[in-house]
Parts: structure tokens; C-alpha cells; sequence
């Protein structure tokens, strides 16, 4: 039971890291936003789950470490890309909206790649 439990500390704290950016009363995203936000999502989550799998293949892996390698390129984006738009008042509102997309579709997506790797 304990071992289960500390194997969730670490995603819990992802989870609750990201949506702590949760904001009750989201303003609505223009269309482009939205796309903008649609291929970062994809980009962070997919394509660079993608390219983590392929370097490692070439790189001769062993199934946990090519595991390892591509959980790691699956994580969601960081909180600190939030904190730089907002210190420099730059693209705020995107990063608080890649945070907050990338943290809930990375459940999927850590999901899919520990069912076909691990």
C-alpha cells in the first residue's frame, strides 16, 4: 500500500501543480488562441513523446530506460513557463492555458505510453 502511495506522490504533485492554474472564471480564448494552444499541446505531449522514442530506439535503450526517457518528454509544461510570461508580461494567458491543457491531457498520455512501453 505504501508503495503504491509514494508512487503517486510524484504525479499528484503534477497534477495539483497544474491545476492550481485553474481559474474559476476562465476568460473565453480566441479562435486563434485556441489553435495556438491545440498545436502546443500537441507539440509538448505528442511529437515530443515522439522524438524521445526515436532517439532512444537509435540510442539502443533498454525498455525502462526507453520508458523513462519518454514519460519524461510526455510531462506536461512547466509552471515556470507561466512565471516568465508573467515577469516579462508576455504571453500569460497562453502559458496559463498550456499548463492547465497539457496537465489534464498528460493523464492520457503518461497512461498510454506506461500501457506501451512498460
Amino acid at each position: 500500500m505504501l508503495a503504491r502511495l509514494s508512487g503517486a506522490a510524484v504525479p499528484a504533485a503534477l497534477v495539483a501543480l497544474g491545476a492550481s492554474m485553474h481559474r474559476t472564471a476562465p476568460s473565453r480564448a480566441e479562435p486563434a488562441e485556441l489553435a495556438e494552444l491545440a498545436v502546443i499541446t500537441a507539440l509538448k505531449l505528442v511529437a515530443q513523446s515522439v522524438i524521445a522514442y526515436a532517439g532512444g530506439l537509435a540510442l539502443h535503450l533498454s525498455a525502462p530506460q526507453l520508458l523513462a526517457v519518454v514519460v519524461c518528454a510526455g510531462l506536461p509544461t512547466a509552471q515556470n513557463t507561466f512565471i516568465f510570461g508573467q515577469e516579462y508580461g508576455v504571453g500569460e494567458a497562453v502559458a496559463n492555458r498550456a499548463v492547465v491543457v497539457t496537465t489534464t491531457m498528460s493523464l492520457a498520455t503518461l497512461a498510454a505510453a506506461a500501457a506501451l512501453l512498460g
